[in-house]
């Protein structure tokens, strides 16, 4: 048995973010288009608000706003994927649904959960030396609701792992067609522990050969999970995450990060040339991306909205579920840089507009029109006479989540410190500030997105994006503006969500 929607504490629930029934929910899977639907998987365990024996639950969309839960669409327990049906992608083949997805193989596994992927009491376990396998596999469906898995999977074994880099961590392919011929992308670490990726090519989406790998050392984390490569723009985009990646100076300060190379990559040798790269998103919640073409020719990207190594409020408080996707994102590419901004069709949702022209901030500003917690905030404002400038949203007595801009420092910087419920990493301790360069002599324009326990804060048309959870206790509403100094405000819009 699942947990009961029915239990399901609706305090922190999103208005316009994807979210599972129930249940814990991880990295989206399979974004991809199929009868004349946008289809969105992810990595679920219906039996707890934390991770267990990975599922893919299964959401469709008209617009990739408002989605639709199906019923799960892959469960484990084949010999090759029994541990867990791990990350994957999927593609429209003739008028077939093709989900590639890694099985996974931990003999630990087997000892902590039952064969209904329940955890077993303690007096049930024991302890084994582990073994771990993880494989490329296949689902099909013609109906895109039925998935079944291919007879002859893994379509990619352990055999068909180049030398070096380990079996235990080969993982989360996905899966493009160019010029007839199919290409595969996976996440992977080498025995020295080191990020890479590895190119495969089939002529029929079943046989696979090995191609190539990329890989810039141990400076780019240890395993490179979830990667995406697609052209935008006449360049080459890879999207991986990799894990355990060391900070640079304020960049990079999540246990695990997400990051774009923008480079070439050559079909025939498998060789991608880096040019430039960057960090995805410089709040707290944001990992393994994951991208489509959409009807209308966009790229457009959706993440997982949590991280690892975290504490869970939603899970300490028994709200039932725990995990949310982010808002889908427009990719392109200017002067070299990935530019992310909110899709469009989100625009469709918006309600009771509020605007305001030509005003300055010295001190406590509020307006209780701009209160509420679903909604967009648009904002441009110019610290010529200012000093500091910060806004605070969910402001209560004890709790705020405050976004600041120090001239000083040149600086932005997202705190979500002030919390009843402070989101802990389990790693470093008080580890509550995220912070970016830049240029507060311009113009500032942001976009900002609440939905009840989140915020995505679009910087200078997409320039930087922060997206952080934040659970209030009271579930406070009000939006309080304070400046050091004077800031003016060429203009503020508000929409409601709904």
């Amino acid at each position: 048995m699942t947990i009961q929607t029915k239990a399901i504490n609706q305090t922190y629930r999103h208005n316009y973010h994807l979210m599972p029934e129930c249940g814990w929910m991880n990295d989206p899977n399979g974004f991809s288009t199929f009868n004349n639907e946008y289809h969105l998987f992810y990595q679920y365990y219906p039996y707890d608000t934390v991770w267990g024996p990975m599922h893919w639950a299964h959401a469709v969309s008209s617009d990739l706003i408002k989605w639709s839960h199906k019923e799960i669409a892959l469960k484990p327990g084949k010999d090759y994927d029994r541990n867990g049906v791990f990350s994957g992608s999927g593609i429209q083949v003739g008028q077939e649904h093709w989900l590639y997805y890694t099985g996974h193989i931990d003999s630990l596994l087997d000892d902590l959960y039952d064969q209904d992927f329940k955890k077993k009491s303690y007096s049930e376990t024991q302890e084994t030396i582990p073994y771990i396998r993880q494989v490329q596999c296949l689902a099909k469906s013609v109906d895109g609701v039925t998935y079944e898995k291919y007879e002859s999977n893994p379509v990619i074994s352990s055999e068909q792992v180049p030398a070096g880099i380990r079996v235990e961590d080969f993982r989360d392919p996905k899966v493009w067609i160019y010029q007839n011929t199919f290409y595969m992308v996976v996440g992977a670490k080498s025995r020295e522990h080191i990020g890479h990726v590895l190119f495969y090519t089939s002529k029929d989406g079943l046989s696979w050969k090995y191609l190539n790998q990329l890989s810039l050392g141990k400076e780019y984390g240890t395993v490179w999970e979830c990667p995406d490569l697609f052209e935008l723009d006449g360049k080459h985009v890879l999207l991986f995450s990799p894990q355990e990646k060391p900070r640079v100076g304020n960049r990079f300060e999540n246990v695990h990060s997400t990051m774009a190379f923008i480079g070439e990559f050559n079909y025939s040798t498998g060789e991608f040339t880096v040019e430039s790269e960057q960090e995805l998103d410089e709040g707290f919640d944001f990992y393994a991306p994951q991208s489509l073409l959409t009807d209308e020719g966009k790229r457009v990207m959706i993440a997982w909205m949590n991280m690892w190594e975290r504490s869970y409020p939603l899970h300490e408080l028994g709200h039932g579920w725990n995990g949310s996707m982010t808002l889908p994102r427009e990719l392109s590419i200017i002067n070299g840089r990935l530019i992310q901004k909110p899709y469009q069709k989100i625009e469709t949702y918006q309600r009771n507009g509020i605007e305001k022209n030509d005003f300055s901030i010295n001190g406590l500003y509020e307006n209780t029109s701009l209160n509420g917690n679903s909604q967009r905030l648009d904002i441009e404002f110019e610290m010529t006479e200012s000093h500091q400038f910060t806004i605070e949203f969910f402001k209560d007595t004890n709790e705020k989540l405050s976004l600041t801009f120090d001239k000083s420092k040149n600086e932005i910087a997202l705190d979500r410190s002030e919390s009843e419920y402070v989101i802990e990493n389990t790693g470093s301790k008080k580890d509550y500030i995220r912070s970016q360069s830049i240029d507060l002599s311009n113009s500032v324009h942001l976009s900002i997105f609440l939905d009840v326990s989140s915020i995505e804060i679009f910087v200078n048309n997409g320039e930087q994006v922060f997206t952080s959870l934040y659970f209030s206790k009271e579930v406070s509403e009000r939006i309080l503006f304070d400046s050091q100094g004077t800031t003016q405000v060429n203009r503020l819009l508000k929409w409601e969500l709904v």
